[in-house]
């Protein structure tokens, strides 16, 4: 339909609001509005005939006047003075373009259209026509000269200008760099290559760039310093009869993303021609053989040969990528003249590739240097790639001026085309302008700084940055996907640096890129690895129905949606700073959907624990909220698959499996029961009856039934700050069973939880139901099948006993173990005791077993309407309990203390004497001796038990010593030798002066506080001795709580509770098969304070000898490990009263020098082999030193020990220290053993007796 102008000044005057009859009429004044009329652009023809236009939103001038048209080489402008307008014309367009590939299926192609011909009879060229378009996602014009009309004139330059109304903020492409950017315009001084993104305020953002370039040079901008207009920089081509320029474009949303998501530069393209069937053009996944080159993976090699393509063929095959992407050197060097890209020196095995990729469905692209492109007949090589089946050509290191790579880019696409090759241009090519429409084989190109191109690594902040500036242009070719994000796998050839990302956002960028063909660049294993994330990308089937940008700021972060025939699939990615994204689920459709989220996991970071996830389970709806953390730099992944809503079950089972299938729980729900099952291979091991509760009030009525379940597994790993091992796995699926009462409707949420290592549950109260409601008593009952052999003790410094289920006495303390039979140990326990009433175990009233018993009521109100896990860890061995009691950890909330830095393990010496020069003697020893502290325990403030006792003072207690002690000036003088000072607090004090002496203490110089006989047990004792860690936490004071409390796990909450007692340790003076019992039983649940000694008498007297300590100190965990107990420097004065009077002195040897050395700490542990209260063999590593423990409670016997945990043809040096004769117990004897993996050891370990196997790693050529 065409009109003249006077259409369209009547919209102008509509839109202005003026009353046509009072309107005087301009002919030369017109307006384009988009289609939903909140867009809009002016033209403007002035007196002296020059063209200019505005730009704006909702009546908000975003582009001021700008000039429009050339200049030409005579210096004339066209338009000019001369030229006139002698028709105007306009359209509306409504169509729909559906590409064979692209971010969606169906994409709208809505916009109207101004026409505006200008003809000058006197000037060359005689006519100009002016097109201008309006779509709802920006505006483009071009100008052309109509076929026939005059002739071949040059131009100097195009006059097209960007006069921008404020002085706004963009960011610029920067070649195979980060992005200029963020800068104000008025900063901008030279030349700037687009695509230029703006930010103008906070609800308008525009992006300048160009469509369809047919001839000239690619788009230029440039600006002078302190002003916001930009110009076209760029030559254009001369103006002859049939030029079209190209379309000048800027696209408009109110979030960057809409820029990110706009079809406009593929719109402005025209349709493929009809001659061209692009039937064949398939978008995909593809693996690579660049990056792997010189990976290395159970002995195989990977390289740039053969037998890696094919295995690299094969796991393409295998999970449905497309491609196989061969790159550079495959004929030949790339730079030499002389390499035939036809008759290359590996063209017989890529020809014999070929054919075995076309068995396996896996399509080959070749890599061909512009060097042999040009040297060699482009149009014989191309069609020789196509004869042979190749999939597609990835063209790199194009030459020539910027318009001379656009001809040849366009060429060799043409080309391609013709031979069924898709296309990906590299190192430096043209940008894009939308040619996907016109020739869908250009799938890609590195129109972007790659990863580990040219051997440099991108930031995190230029991926988030890239995908809403570079990636408007079109599809860009990134590489992300690395998994291999180690230090070590920069031994690569071609990877000089290790990558700044994390595994998820690794993951997470292949999704939110754009491309025809996703180039994954790492070997198959490391995909493998990681199942999660290997789905992720293999459900990514193109070509996508629909893809939207949900959320996202230039440089910060983004959220990417994009939809299959199968999935949704959301891709996360941040800057280097983490953060919290809430996502709202709206864009599905109305439903039920299973979402598996993979996420950073607690501690991940771009730069120190790359490798750390977790994966969950969830079932949501399109109504929910998505709640997404991401590390710094890092991202999230999520695959949503609809599912048909769950109905209400009113009895049934619930079947739970561990993530490695090791266990398997079934839960009961049935009458007033519930139960779980718990089993092995090996068969049934408990039955959990859960929900056993009293309350205040009989509210617990009715049967129970299932209203809702809710599905996780997650999978991640963390690392702790201190602990038995560096790295922690997280590993577990969970059901949560939300049962109601069908009486009064009452609700309770059952946790359930397995991991390989164990069953654990909690409940949670509803809020409204259970409002200020006590629990009186649990009774969860633990019942076995048989009357199981099992070790208690009624005090957490108790002495252990092994007895029957059937026989139990009193109330246990936890954890508690039971022997199921020959090959299965089981402990029962709690963790996350927080702010509820200590659980023990009792006999169960029936069957074999044991029940919960609290300690005291518990409000619900003050425990958060939660209950802490009861667990029940299952092993082969009792040692595999110890050696998985990470199990405890996980079953808390990770650290929430910000700044842990301070937080610092290491051996602890006490200060026996109370006097000062005793102090300085002990400090001058501990400094000496790589001792980290020294204890001043009980005494030092007054008498402990004395409610009068004056934490805030020093005042030695008479009985204890006679003093003097100067505690500023000892704790100056520790500082000066690098010495933390512990003080001890008995809980009189604690309770009333807590908040005076935290801040004191911390004004002192004083690194930690040992909390003495505290109240346990009662919820009240509980919550406010967790609250008096959180509080010592705030004064970056560590604590070590003593006497009968016992760990379930708050270290990982807050690390600077570094250990406790609730252990019998060397103050009762136990033997050793108590030591070992100990280690068996109450070290499941954490660390130990078990003040150990060595010169004391009661150590040959009573407790096993020197060499056993040395072998506890090993054995028996503890981050502050107190040694000495009752022992004294020799340059330390004896003074009458308490541990001062002590005959003990420490005498230095090379036995004391190594005791002095263990670690605290450890990166790894294992449990070799031992008995129940009889032996223990504990093996752990501090970096690639080992310490290999042994205790043996019995009589003489022989210790073969295999070595095959140690690394592969590492030899090592060991030195063992043990007691060589059964009555020399004050006597350590040493002597070194050469071995490596291969070796088996026998040690004669004498009665009652331990020793250590100090192990250390030979330095190359050894």
């Amino acid at each position: 339909m065409n009109k003249k102008s006077v259409t369209l000044v009547f919209l102008l005057l509509v839109w202005l609001g003026v009353d046509m009859a009072c309107a005087q009429y301009q002919p030369e004044h017109y307006r384009v509005f988009s289609p939903d009329r909140k867009l809009v652009m002016g033209i403007q023809r002035h007196n002296d005939g020059l063209l200019t236009y505005t730009f704006a939103v909702n009546g908000e001038v975003l582009i001021k006047e700008s000039p429009l048209g050339f200049r030409l080489e005579s210096e004339e402008t066209v338009p000019s003075s001369g030229w006139k307008i002698e028709n105007v014309s306009d359209r509306e367009v409504r169509n729909e373009w559906k590409p064979l590939w692209g971010k969606r299926a169906v994409v709208e192609d809505h916009f109207n259209e101004l026409m505006i011909d200008l003809r000058n009879p006197a000037s060359q060229p005689k006519w100009m026509q002016l097109v201008v378009r309006g779509y709802n996602d920006g505006f483009a014009f071009c100008y052309k000269i109509p076929e026939g009309e005059g002739q071949r004139v040059n131009v100097q330059s195009e006059l097209t200008a960007y006069n921008f109304a404020g002085n706004y903020t963009a960011w610029f492409y920067n070649g195979e760099n980060h992005n200029i950017g963020p800068e104000k315009l008025t900063e901008t001084d030279g030349t700037r290559l687009p695509v230029m993104t703006v930010k103008a305020g906070d609800k308008h953002y525009m992006a300048i760039h160009e469509a369809c370039l047919e001839t000239g040079a690619p788009l230029v901008l440039q600006s002078k310093g302190g002003e916001s207009l930009f110009s076209v920089a760029s030559k254009p081509a001369c103006l002859s009869p049939g030029y079209t320029s190209a379309w000048r474009v800027v696209l408009y949303g109110t979030t960057p993303g809409t820029l990110t998501d706009s079809h406009l530069l593929e719109l402005l393209n025209p349709d493929p021609d009809p001659c061209y069937d692009f039937s064949w053009v398939k978008p995909g996944l593809a693996v690579w053989d660049w990056r792997i080159n010189g990976a290395v993976w159970d002995g195989f090699t990977y390289g740039m040969s053969y037998p890696s393509w094919t295995r690299m063929v094969d796991f393409a095959a295998e999970q449905g990528f497309k491609y196989l992407v061969l790159d550079a050197n495959w004929y030949g060097p790339e730079f030499e003249s002389d390499s035939d890209p036809v008759k290359g020196e590996k063209a017989q095995d890529v020809q014999r590739l070929l054919g075995y990729g076309k068995q396996k469905g896996v399509g080959i692209w070749l890599y061909l240097n512009d060097v042999g492109g040009k040297k060699f007949p482009i149009e014989k090589t191309l069609k020789q790639y196509g004869e042979w089946g190749a999939a597609g050509v990835k063209y790199g290191f194009m030459s020539g001026t910027q318009e001379e790579k656009n001809q040849w880019t366009k060429k060799i696409t043409e080309l391609c085309a013709q031979n069924h090759l898709l296309v990906d241009f590299h190192d430096g090519p043209v940008h894009p302008y939308g040619q996907m429409r016109t020739w869908p084989n250009a799938v890609t190109r590195e129109y972007c700084h790659a990863q580990l191109d040219g051997h440099h690594v991108f930031e995190p902040k230029t991926f988030v940055t890239t995908v809403f500036v570079n990636m408007v242009a079109g599809p860009v070719d990134m590489n992300n996907g690395m998994f291999d994000l180690r230090p070590g796998h920069t031994t690569r050839v071609d990877e000089s640096q290790p990558v700044p990302s994390t595994l998820v956002s690794e993951a997470a960028r292949t999704l939110i890129t754009f491309s025809g063909v996703t180039i994954l660049p790492d070997i198959p294993e490391y995909y493998r690895k990681y199942p999660a994330l290997l789905n992720f990308l293999s459900t990514q089937k193109m070509p996508w129905k629909e893809s939207r940008t949900l959320a996202g700021e230039i440089g910060e972060y983004i959220v990417m949606m994009r939809e299959t025939d199968e999935a949704y699939l959301v891709g996360a990615a941040t800057n280097e700073s983490g953060r919290t994204i809430d996502l709202p689920l709206s864009f599905l459709e109305k439903g039920k959907y299973t979402v598996e989220v993979i996420e950073d996991g607690d501690d991940a970071h771009y730069l120190t624990n790359r490798e750390s996830l977790k994966v969950a389970t969830r079932q949501l709806t399109n109504n929910d909220k998505l709640t997404l953390k991401l590390a710094p730099g890092g991202g999230a992944c999520l695959v949503i698959k609809k599912n048909p809503s769950m109905g209400v079950s009113e009895q049934a089972t619930f079947p739970l499996v561990s993530p490695a299938e090791k266990m398997k729980a079934d839960i009961k729900v049935g009458g007033k029961n519930v139960e779980i099952d718990l089993f092995t291979d090996g068969g049934k091991v408990v039955t959990a009856k859960t929900l056993q509760f009293s309350l205040d009030e009989n509210i617990m009525k009715g049967n129970w039934q299932v209203s809702s379940q809710k599905r996780e597994s997650i999978d991640q790993t963390w690392h702790p700050i201190y602990g038995e091992r560096s790295v922690v796995t997280d590993r577990y699926n969970e059901v949560a069973l939300t049962l109601q009462s069908d009486e009064n409707r009452k609700e309770i949420v059952l946790y359930v939880r397995l991991y390989d290592e164990g069953l654990a549950f909690r409940y949670a109260f509803d809020k409204l139901d259970f409002w200020n409601r006590t629990v009186t008593d649990e009774k969860t009952q633990f019942l076995f099948q048989e009357d199981c052999k099992t070790w208690v003790t009624g005090m957490a410094q108790g002495a252990y006993s092994e007895t029957k289920l059937s026989a139990l006495r009193g109330a246990a303390d936890r954890p508690q173990v039971i022997q199921v039979n020959n090959n299965c140990f089981a402990a029962i326990g709690e963790a996350a005791l927080v702010d509820y009433s200590r659980m023990k175990l009792e006999k169960s009233e029936t069957g074999f077993g044991v029940q919960s018993v609290l300690s005291g009521k518990v409000n619900l109100d003050m425990a958060g309407y939660q209950s802490p896990w009861r667990y029940v860890m299952v092993a082969g061995h009792p040692g595999k309990l110890v050696e998985n009691n990470y199990f405890v950890l996980n079953l808390n909330e990770p650290n929430q203390i910000a700044n842990t830095s301070w937080i610092k393990p290491g051996q602890v010496i006490r200060e026996v004497t109370l006097t000062t020069a005793g102090s300085m003697a002990c400090i001058d020893f501990a400094a000496e001796n790589n001792i980290a502290y020294v204890l001043f325990d009980a005494g030092w403030y007054g008498a402990e038990e004395d409610v009068k006792s004056d934490a805030t003072t020093v005042t030695i207690d008479s009985a204890r010593s006679k003093g003097p002690l100067d505690l500023p000036r000892v704790i100056e003088y520790a500082n000066s030798k690098g010495v933390g000072i512990l003080v001890y607090v008995n809980k009189k004090a604690l309770h009333q002066q807590l908040d005076e002496i935290l801040p004191l203490y911390k004004k002192w110089g004083i690194k930690g506080v040992k909390y003495g006989f505290v109240n346990v047990g009662d919820q009240y004792a509980t919550a406010w001795l967790h609250q008096a860690v959180r509080k010592a936490a705030k004064y970056e004071l560590m604590v070590d709580i003593h006497d009968e409390y016992r760990p379930t796990g708050y270290s990982r909450t807050y690390p600077n509770l570094l250990t406790q007692e609730g252990i019998r340790g060397d103050e009762e003076s136990p033997s050793l098969d108590q030591a070992i019992y100990t280690l068996y039983n109450r070290m499941i649940c954490g660390a130990g304070d078990y003040t150990n000694c060595y010169f004391a008498e009661r150590v040959t007297g009573k407790m096993g000898g020197r060499a056993a300590q040395l072998a506890k100190l090993v054995a028996l965990y503890s981050p502050w490990q107190f040694v000495y107990w009752y022992d004294r420097p020799e340059k330390s004065p004896r003074r009458a009263g308490g541990a001062g009077s002590a005959e003990s002195v420490i005498k230095t040897d090379a036995v004391t020098r190594f005791y002095n050395s263990i670690p605290t700490v450890w990166d790894e542990t294992r449990f070799l082999e031992g008995e129940m209260g009889k032996y223990a063999v504990v093996a752990r590593r501090s970096g690639s030193d080992w310490y290999v423990s042994m205790l043996n409670a019995g009589e003489q016997q022989q210790i073969t020990l295999p070595f095959d945990f140690l690394k592969n043809k590492k030899g090592y040096t060991a030195t063992l220290y043990y007691q060589a004769s059964e009555k020399k117990k004050d006597v350590v004897d040493i002597k070194n053993i050469k071995l490596d993996n291969r070796n088996e050891v026998t040690i004669d370990l004498v009665g009652n007796s331990g020793c250590v196997l100090y192990l250390r790693q030979n330095i190359s050529g050894q």
